[in-house]
Formats: structure tokens, sequence, C-alpha cells
């Protein structure tokens, strides 16, 4: 890419997503080895500005699907900078004729959660949860491609709570905390080895290409937390069980 204006703007949840759908198309199209893959996807799910980005994307070959993102076309960052001056600068003069009007006739709907059993959806669920509650405590979580399930230890105690999120996190009410559940910490698994895992589950699980269909993360009494990622295809159902640093500790084949 020629143009690298704006590289220090800050990215998006969906930038860093559209980077790694690059990442994924250039592996399978054999521009990038296994290796190079999972070094830039890791990169790429850390990455803070466009510039982090572009470095990890440079020299590949770009898909139509994916020609007119932001992250491709630098002319579209410059766009974005002055529609979002306009509309502050709009702001002020609203909110001096009438107060609060600006904000009312500006919303902006939610923009669509990433795929939870990505990598990159993944990591974007971790980010949300570390700032909403400030850490990565849980006692289990249930991740789909459009939500995640959390049990939560309460403020209460000897109280759980659940929460559902969707690119926002939902509570309900709480229940009685199991004394047998253990806590785990989100933050001490190694995001760019799971992210590999996933992209491997299937195969591994005996259901070549089929998507995950969900991952489970919890920790069993007397036993360190697990990572168990699901493929399912019809009543066959495959599933791998790895460590929260990545390392395989059981595969059921589906049969």
């Amino acid at each position: 890419m020629a143009d690298y204006r704006n590289q220090s703007m800050r990215v998006r949840d969906a930038d860093r997503v559209d980077a790694c759908a690059l990442l994924d198309n250039a592996k399978a199209e054999g521009e990038l080895t296994e290796a190079e893959h999972a070094r830039r996807t890791a990169a790429a799910m850390a990455a803070r500005t466009f510039g982090d980005l572009d470095k990890l994307i440079d020299d590949l070959q770009i898909p139509a699907n994916l020609v007119g993102t932001a992250l491709l076309r630098p002319q579209r960052r410059d766009d974005l900078r002055r529609w979002k001056i306009a509309i502050a600068a709009l702001c002020v003069a609203t909110v001096v004729g009438a107060l609060g009007g600006c904000i009312a006739r500006n919303t902006v709907s939610k923009p669509d959660m990433p795929d939870a059993t990505t990598g990159a959806g993944f990591a974007s669920f971790v980010a949300a949860y570390r700032d909403h509650f400030g850490d990565t405590t849980v006692d289990q979580v249930t991740i789909f491609p459009d939500r995640v399930s959390i049990q939560r230890p309460s403020t209460k105690e000897g109280r759980e709570d659940y929460y559902n999120y969707d690119g926002s996190f939902r509570g309900s009410s709480d229940t009685a905390r199991s004394s047998s559940v253990q806590s785990l910490d989100l933050s001490t698994i190694d995001l760019p080895k799971l992210a590999g895992l996933i992209a491997g589950g299937a195969a591994s699980a005996g259901l070549p290409g089929v998507p995950v269909s969900h991952i489970s993360i919890e920790r069993r009494t007397g036993e360190d937390p697990a990572i168990s990622i699901y493929t399912t295809q019809g009543s066959r159902t495959g599933y791998l069980v790895v460590s929260m640093q990545g390392e395989p500790l059981m595969v059921n084949v589906a049969k």
C-alpha cells in the first residue's frame, strides 16, 4: 500500500477482524506459512493503530471482499476523520441552540460483534470484559459465534452472577455458587496459540471444514483450567481440550 496517511489513528475491533480475515485468506492461498500466519494473527489481535496493521498486510494480495474497507483504503481514514470533525462541530452548534438535540439526532447503532469463536473475536471479548469489569476473573464462560455466556463470582458471598455478552454486557439474577466451583483468569490464556487451535479445531475433531460451534472454558474441582473447542455437524460432535497455555490434553474425534 503506497498511501500511509493516518497510521497513528486507532483501529476498531472491526479493523482487527478485517486484518485477520486477510491473513486467513493469505494462508489459504499459500502466501503465508502456518507459522507466519500464527505470528501475524497474534500481532493483529494486539494492534492499536492502522500503522501496526499495515506492517502485517503490506505484502499480501487483497481479496475482492476487503478492497473497500478502511483497513485497506487510507483515503477513507481521512474521510472518516473529516466526518468526525464535521459531526463534532455540528454537535457543538446544535447544543448551543437546543441542549441535547445533537445527541438525539446522531445516535449511532452498535457495530456487529465479531465472531467470538475466532481468535480475533475471542481476543476482542477478553478486552471488552476487562474494560467492563476491571479484571479477567470468571467461573466459566461458553463462547458461541454471536454471544458469550458468562458465570462470574458475585460481590455477595456464596453467590454467582450470570451475564450474556453480544457486544454489550447484559446481567441476569445471581444464583447460589457451588462450593466446588473454582475461578480462573482469562488473561492467562495464550491467545495466539488459542487462535491457531481454534483454526485447526475442526480438523482435529474429525470434521475438517466445519466451523467451531462453541468453546467452553472452566476449571473443574482439583484440575487446572481447560479450554474445550467443539465442532458439530448434525448428530456428530468432536472436541479438542487444551490447557490455558495451548497444550493439547484430549482429542475426541467425531464418529
